[in-house]
């Protein structure tokens, strides 16, 4: 997710930014060094532009929520975590 920019050249951000977003992903094949003018029809749907809740939402529906043990979204990664669940802690 980024805020769109007014253009890309060259590969770099020129003439500051919009103030919507874009979701870009590089697994569809979307470039965010590519302009969105450049992109094929498909990718410049998928990327936007978005509000920023717009582009949240596309976001976790395009990927798909993976909701963790404790019900977030990652799960809970802090350390110690794997051996005190093992441990029945």
């Amino acid at each position: 997710m980024r805020r769109q920019p007014a253009r890309i050249v060259d590969g770099r951000a020129e003439g500051g930014y919009t103030s919507v977003f874009e979701f870009i992903c590089p697994g569809c094949g979307d470039n965010p060094y590519v302009d969105y003018s450049e992109i094929p029809p498909p990718l410049q749907w998928l990327r936007g532009p978005r509000t920023l809740q717009a582009a949240l939402e596309a976001y976790d529906e395009h990927l798909g929520s993976f909701p963790g043990t404790n019900g977030d979204g990652a799960g809970n990664l802090s350390p110690g975590y794997a051996e005190a669940s093992q441990a029945g802690v």
